[in-house]
């Protein structure tokens, strides 16, 4: 399986369960000790599950593979808290047969449970008991009689948010880590979008630790009526205002953090000992990052890789930081449309660029990984007719590519843009200069709509955890429908004369004005195909009092004042074909991915009145709005 859709595809399963208590006292139930000399995956490897003590006597259980030959290895290390979901136990799992295959490439793979998950003691606090943990487990696996001292960690998702924790704490053993999927700052993304919290995709991974909950308290038989009553009552769950009073998970220990999350809507302390962002000149270490076009944490990757590039705390670290970026990410290929196979043969298991960098790292094995390109990127090639589109990929130099030109397309209409049938336009200026501006003649003329909470935009794809289980899609849409609401400004450009690859940030910058004391805006850059499709390509959110940017205190609007908005709609490696169009959506909702503004000063959490809100944006000589994208030089498919 395709490493990038590994979790959605154990998420996409009935995983739910009743309501329950729990005594935070009582030990997990223990893994007894096995080993097994013989395995169809990995023959000539031995395999032994152990608990491992933290520092404050926790102890969490770890497989442990090593090579039957014995001898002191590096060490390959993975810390997972789905358990449960995903499967956990020797040569078990969708994770461990490649550690057992890291074994026989003469390594130690080390793959762990996480704190209060499955059979580790403990009580489960996502992303913040990491630091800690991650440090201890780092430091155990070096000081074992079959450890050479050196540690490198791997995989993806959660699994990459716990190597970047660790990475920040400093271990002085640890050598190299690989995250692919993974946050950068997940106040910003995922758990919150400058500072709108991703409702529908939060409601759906916490219900996913509740069977986990009662696993652990010995009552698994009650999981399918937990699923029954959470399909059952997923509606009024996102509908229910304010946030807070959703009560379903005060009664799983191991969701308490749900209300922990939807409690802290501004970053603060909570939220700055989980940001990677903060810390880049901290890590020492260099890492393998992936990423995904499509993917849940887009902007993670990107800024920690631009980060890691720029701002590491070693040289190894900045020069030896790399990227592969795919197509899909968590969610997975929707087929609507898609765009081929993006797997990359030494994602799936130890081999190829992952076994050159851990080499290179852990073995200090001369074999030119310094010389490999610093980003392998998949580009997405659309079709003209239909839904089948193509891929390929590309070495490159960095993300973006050097030389890449910024074309600004700038938002106009005769003042009805609403939907695809109205009015609304896009021009092009190269790079944006003071002269290529002043030959544009942008409209005079700004487009309204009406945006009621109560009726939102609904989610038609976009990069979700998993499938959107309510609106039952994901990924890249087409979006035609959507684009008939009224309360969904349209822009589209003429058809491009010739290919126009986008490989990197695409950004937007626009005037607004809102009868409401606060407000959100989406931006949605949208592909429109000769034969009418029209794809989804990036999109996100912006709420009114984080306009500066969401790490800062809100600063709050004064209604019917026009205030500019700047954010980063995500990125992407996409070849806009000759004769397609470039479309850009903006309305002030896309639910439920997004939770709904509700047009009040009050925290999001405690929203419990609406108000409609009337919107206007700008686009006229003093008021220039424009999405921005980065265009590469010679990128053929």
């Amino acid at each position: 399986m395709n490493k990038t859709i590994f979790i959605a595809a154990a998420f996409a399963a009935a995983i739910v369960g009743p309501a329950a208590s729990f005594n935070q006292s009582q030990a997990a139930v223990q893994s007894p000790t096995a080993t097994y000399t013989t395995s169809p995956v990995a023959p000539g490897v031995n395999c032994e599950t152990v608990q491992v003590p933290m520092r404050d006597g926790t102890l969490l259980t770890t497989d442990l593979y090593l090579p039957q030959q014995g001898g002191v290895h590096p060490v390959i290390l993975a810390r997972s808290p789905y358990g449960f979901l995903l499967g956990f136990g020797c040569f078990a799992g969708l994770f461990e047969p490649s550690f057992a295959q890291f074994a026989e490439h003469g390594y130690v793979g080390v793959f762990q449970e996480v704190r209060g998950t499955y059979t580790s003691e403990g009580v489960f606090d996502p992303f913040t008991q990491e630091l800690n943990d991650g440090y201890d487990a780092v430091e155990w696996a070096a000081a074992q009689g079959w450890s050479t001292g050196k540690v490198g960690m791997t995989s993806g998702s959660y699994l990459g948010i716990d190597q970047w924790m660790a990475a920040v704490a400093g271990p002085p053993h640890l050598y190299a880590i690989n995250p692919d999927i993974a946050a950068s700052d997940p106040h910003d993304n995922p758990v919150y979008e400058n500072g709108v919290l991703r409702l529908s995709d939060i409601l759906q991974y916490a219900s996913d630790f509740v069977p986990d909950d009662l696993t652990r308290e010995g009552m698994p038989q009650q999981i399918p009526s937990f699923e029954s009553m959470y399909t059952a009552n997923l509606p009024s769950y996102v509908e229910t205002i304010p946030l807070e009073s959703m009560g379903l998970y005060h009664s799983y220990p191991e969701t308490h953090w749900y209300y922990k999350w939807v409690g802290h809507p501004n970053y603060d302390a909570y939220w700055n000992a989980q940001d990677t962002e903060t810390h880049w000149p901290h890590i020492t270490v260099p890492a393998l990052i992936g990423g995904a076009s499509d993917d849940l944490f887009n902007i993670g990757a990107i800024r920690n890789y631009q980060g890691m590039r720029a701002f590491g705390g070693s040289a190894a670290a900045r020069t030896g930081t790399k990227l592969y970026w795919q197509a899909y990410g968590h969610a997975g290929d929707s087929g609507t449309p898609t765009f081929g196979n993006d797997d990359v043969p030494w994602t799936a298991g130890p081999s190829g660029e992952q076994l050159q960098f851990f080499d290179h790292y852990l073995k200090g094995a001369k074999n030119g990984y310094e010389q490999e390109p610093n980003a392998y990127v998949y580009v997405l090639v659309p079709p003209d007719k239909g839904e089948t589109g193509t891929g390929f990929w590309l070495n490159a130099d960095n993300f973006p590519l050097t030389g890449t030109t910024l074309y600004r397309f700038f938002l106009g209409s005769g003042g009805h843009a609403n939907s695809r049938l109205g009015d609304g336009y896009l021009v092009r200026a190269v790079n944006a200069n003071a002269n290529a501006i002043a030959n544009l003649q942008p409209s005079t003329s700004n487009d309204q709509f009406t945006f009621d909470p109560m009726n939102p935009v609904p989610t038609v794809g976009g990069n979700l955890l998993t499938a959107d289980a309510l609106t039952h899609t994901k990924g890249f849409q087409d979006q035609s429908t959507v684009e008939l609401r009224k309360d969904v400004l349209v822009y589209t450009s003429a058809p491009l004369v010739s290919n126009m690859p986008v490989i990197g940030t695409v950004d937007a910058s626009f005037w607004a004005i809102t009868s409401a004391a606060d407000t959100d805006f989406t931006v949605k850059l949208v592909d429109v195909h000769p034969d009418g499709l029209n794809n989804n390509v990036v999109d996100r959110v912006i709420r009114a009092r984080f306009r500066f940017n969401s790490k800062l205190p809100p600063a709050f609007i004064v209604p019917n004042v026009p205030y500019q908005y700047s954010l980063q709609v995500g990125n992407t490696a996409y070849i806009f074909p000759t004769g397609h169009r470039i479309r850009v959506e903006i309305s002030s909702s896309n639910f439920p991915k997004f939770e709904r503004n509700l047009g009040t000063i009050q925290a999001g959490q405690h929203q419990d009145r609406y108000v409609v809100q009337h919107q206007t944006i700008l686009h006229d000589t003093k008021h220039r709005s424009y999405i921005e994208l980065p265009v590469a030089p010679g990128v053929k498919p």
